[in-house]
C-alpha cells in the first residue's frame, strides 16, 4: 500500500458482505504495519544501503527501480492468487517467507564478491512474495469486512501502513547513523602555531589552538559550526564511504591522500580574529622548536555493512514477532474460499499468461535501456567531455559481471536479442488472450476514446516528480564535494522518514479535498503545479548545498507534500478514467501498472542524467523540464465528470 504501489480499489467491489463479525482493530493494523516493512526497505531504503556500501549513483537508480515493479504491476499477479488458495493461507505463508527472507537479506550485504549482484537478484525475488502477499491482504480485507467497516477504517489502515514505513525510514537509518558514528576529533598547538576554522556567519577565518571536532554534513566542524579549513581555505571533507581518517602533523590523512590543514603563525595577537596581515600560512613543523601539533585518528564504531546488517536484521525480528500474534489473531472469513476445479483449472493458464507479460515487460524493458543508451553514447561521441557520462564503458558489465566485450556492443545484441524475443511474445499474447475476460479487458482499455492523451498523461505527467523522488535520496546522502548534502543516515532518517511523512499525509488530505470540492477538471491544474513547484526548491539545494537542517526539512517537507498532492489527483483521475466500461478494476490496474513502469524509467533516466553532469543540478533542471510535457497532457485528457 505505499503511494506508488498500491492498487487503491475503484468502488466496484462485488464481493459478498460477510456473515461473520470480526474487530478489525484486532488484526488489521499488525497486517498493514507488515506490509509496509517489505515494501519500504526494497523500494525505499535499498538506494541508502547500496550508497553507503559504495554502490555508483546510476546503478542504485536504475536497479532499484527495477526490483520495485513487482508491486506496480500486481493487477497481473491478482489472478494467479485468487485462483491458487484462500486468501488466509497466502498471507500466512507469504509472512513465513517474508520473515525468511528478510532475515537472509542482511547477510548478502555483507562484504564479497559479487555482494550487489547477489542481493538485488535475492531483493527483486522477496518483491514479488512481498506482491503475492499484499494482494491476498488486501482481498482478505474486503472478505473479511462489510463496506461500512471497510471505508470507516480505511484512516486507521493507511495510518498503519505509514507507521511500518516509519520504521524502516526513520528508525532504521536513526541506528544506521549512531553505529556507524565516528569518534570526537581533538586538534590542538603549542607555542605560535595556530589552525583556522571558519563559521557559517564569518567572513573571515578564526585562528585556535584547540578545538574538538566532530563530522557533520561530511566536513569536520565544531560544536559551534566552525569548520577546520585546509590550506586553500576550503572545509576539509571526510568521504561518505570511508570508515577512518587521521590527524597528524598538521595533514588530514583519508582514503590514502594527504590533505595539508591550514596552520598559521600569528604576529601581534589581540584576539582569535587577528586581521590578514598577522596571519602567515606555514606548514608543520614550523623550524620554531616550541611550536606543536597534536591531532588523532578517528574511526567509526561500526562499518557500514556491520551497521546495515544488525539494523536490517532488528527489523527482520520485528517482523517475525509481528508474524507470531498474526498467525493467531487472523481469523477465516466463510467468504475466503478455497478455489473450486474450474478456478484451478484456470490456473495454468493465468499463470502462462502472466509469465509471457512479465517476459514481455522485462525484454520491452531491455530492448528500450539499451536503444537508449546506444543513442546517448553516439551523441556523446561528438562531445565527449561535455557528456561522459553517457559513453558507454570499455569494458560492459552485467549485474557486476565481466561479459568480456565493449559496452557499446554489448547493448547493440542486447538489443537485437531482447526485440524478437519481445514481438514473439506479443504473438503469443495476442492468441492466448483472445477470448479471456484478461483479453477483453486490454482490449477495451485500448479501445476506449481518448486513448492516446490518457497514455501521455501515464508516460509524463508523474515523470519529473519520481525523478526527483528517486534522486533527492542520493543527493541527500552524497559528499558535498560531488554535488550532495552529505547529511549522515540519523539525519536522513529524520528528513526523510519522519518530516517526509508529515507531508505525504497533508498533501494526501489537501489533494483528496481539492478533488472532490471543485473536481479534477477545474483543480488538476492547482494540483499538478503545486506538485512540480518543490522541484525549484531542491534545483536551489543543489546550487546552495545548505547546511540549515531545518531549511533541508522545509525543502523535503514541501516535496513530500507536493507529491501527495500530486498522487492524490492521479489516483483520482484514474479511477474516473476506470469508471468506464465493464472492466473497472482492470482498466485501473493497467492504468497504474502503465504509470508505475514509466516511474521506474524516470529513476533510471535520472541517474544517467546524474553520471553524466557534476553534481545534482542538471537531475534537477532535467525534472523540471520534463515537467512540461506532463502538464500540457492536462489539455487534452478526457474528463467524465458523471463518472468521477
Amino acid at each position: 500500500m505505499s503511494e506508488d504501489t498500491e492498487v487503491v480499489q475503484p468502488s466496484v467491489d462485488t464481493t459478498p458482505a460477510p456473515v461473520e463479525t470480526y474487530n478489525p482493530w484486532k488484526f488489521v493494523p499488525l497486517l498493514y504495519v507488515m506490509q509496509a516493512i517489505p515494501v519500504t526497505i526494497i523500494s525505499e531504503l535499498s538506494t541508502v544501503f547500496y550508497k553507503d556500501l559504495g554502490i555508483p549513483n546510476e546503478q542504485i537508480a536504475t536497479w532499484t527501480s527495477i526490483i520495485a515493479l513487482p508491486w506496480s504491476l500486481q493487477f497481473l499477479l491478482g489472478p494467479l492468487v485468487d485462483l491458487s488458495a484462500q486468501k488466509r493461507k497466502w498471507i500466512l505463508l507469504g509472512q513465513l517467507i517474508l520473515t525468511a527472507c528478510l532475515a537472509l537479506a542482511p547477510f548478502l550485504l555483507l562484504p564479497g564478491q559479487k555482494a550487489f549482484t547477489v542481493s538485488l537478484i535475492f531483493l527483486g525475488g522477496t518483491a514479488f512474495v512481498s506482491a503475492m502477499t499484499n494482494i491476498a491482504t488486501d482481498g482478505f480485507y474486503l472478505l473479511a469486512f462489510p463496506k461500512t467497516v471497510q471505508a470507516s477504517f480505511a484512516g486507521i489502515q493507511t495510518a498503519c501502513y505509514r507507521a511500518g514505513r516509519l520504521i524502516c525510514m526513520a528508525l532504521v537509518p536513526f541506528l544506521v547513523g549512531y553505529f556507524m558514528r565516528f569518534n570526537p576529533v581533538t586538534v590542538q598547538t603549542q607555542g605560535n602555531l595556530y589552525f583556522s576554522v571558519k563559521g557559517p556567519a564569518d567572513k573571515s577565518p578564526s585562528y585556535l589552538k584547540t578545538a574538538t571536532f566532530h563530522l557533520d554534513q561530511g566536513e569536520l566542524t565544531t560544536d559551534q559550526g566552525q569548520k577546520l579549513l585546509d590550506d586553500k581555505g576550503v572545509p576539509v571533507a571526510i568521504p561518505g564511504v570511508e570508515n577512518q581518517f587521521n590527524i597528524q602533523n598538521g595533514k588530514l590523512e583519508v582514503a590514502g591522500k594527504q590533505v595539508t590543514l591550514g596552520l598559521y603563525q600569528l604576529g601581534k595577537v589581540i584576539s582569535d580574529k587577528p586581521s590578514d596581515s598577522t596571519a602567515k600560512l606555514t606548514s608543520y613543523p614550523t623550524g620554531d622548536p616550541t611550536d606543536s601539533f597534536t591531532g588523532q585518528p578517528a574511526t567509526r564504531a561500526m562499518s557500514a555493512p556491520t551497521a546495515w546488517f544488525i539494523s536490517l536484521f532488528a527489523v527482520a525480528v520485528l517482523y517475525a514477532l509481528l508474524m507470531v500474534p498474526a498467525r493467531f489473531l487472523l481469523p477465516a472469513p466463510s467468504q475466503d474460499k478455497s478455489p473450486d476445479e474450474a478456478q484451478l483449472g484456470q490456473f495454468r493458464g493465468n499463470l502462462n499468461r502472466t509469465l509471457a507479460i512479465l517476459g514481455f515487460y522485462a525484454t520491452a524493458y531491455f530492448a528500450l535501456s539499451g536503444t537508449w543508451k546506444i543513442a546517448a553514447n553516439t551523441l556523446a561521441s561528438l562531445n565527449p567531455v561535455a557528456l561522459k557520462g553517457w559513453l558507454l564503458p570499455v569494458k560492459a558489465m552485467a549485474f557486476g559481471i565481466d561479459v568480456h566485450m565493449s559496452g557499446l556492443t554489448a547493448e547493440i545484441i542486447q538489443v537485437l536479442v531482447c526485440i524478437p524475443i519481445a514481438v514473439v511474445l506479443v504473438i503469443i499474447l495476442r492468441k492466448s488472450l483472445r477470448g479471456t475476460a484478461m483479453g477483453e479487458a486490454f482490449s477495451s482499455f485500448f479501445r476506449q476514446s481518448g486513448v492516446i492523451p490518457i497514455l501521455g498523461f501515464l508516460t509524463f505527467y508523474r515523470f519529473s516528480e519520481a525523478m526527483v523522488a528517486k534522486m533527492s535520496a542520493l543527493f541527500l546522502k552524497d559528499d558535498l564535494a560531488k554535488g550532495g548534502l552529505a547529511l549522515n543516515n540519523a539525519q536522513f532518517g529524520f528528513i526523510k522518514g519522519t518530516i517526509g511523512v508529515g507531508g505525504i499525509i497533508l498533501g494526501g488530505i489537501v489533494g483528496g479535498v481539492l478533488a472532490s470540492k471543485i473536481g479534477l477538471k477545474r483543480g488538476f491544474w492547482v494540483i499538478a503545479i503545486l506538485m512540480h513547484l518543490p522541484i525549484f526548491l531542491y534545483l536551489y539545494a543543489a546550487m546552495a548545498q545548505p547546511s540549515n537542517m531545518g531549511f533541508i526539512g522545509f525543502v523535503e517537507f514541501m516535496d513530500q507534500f507536493g507529491y501527495g498532492l500530486g498522487y492524490a489527483g492521479y489516483a483520482v483521475y484514474l479511477m474516473s478514467v476506470a469508471q468506464r466500461g465493464n472492466h473497472r478494476t482492470a482498466h485501473y490496474a493497467i492504468g497504474t501498472g502503465l504509470g508505475a513502469t514509466f516511474i521506474a524509467l524516470s529513476g533510471i533516466i535520472g541517474g544517467v542524467i546524474q553520471a553524466s553532469s557534476e553534481g545534482y543540478r542538471t537531475v534537477f533542471l532535467a525534472a523540471l523540464l520534463f515537467a512540461i510535457p506532463g502538464l500540457l497532457t492536462l489539455n487534452f485528457i478526457p474528463h467524465d465528470e458523471t463518472a468521477s
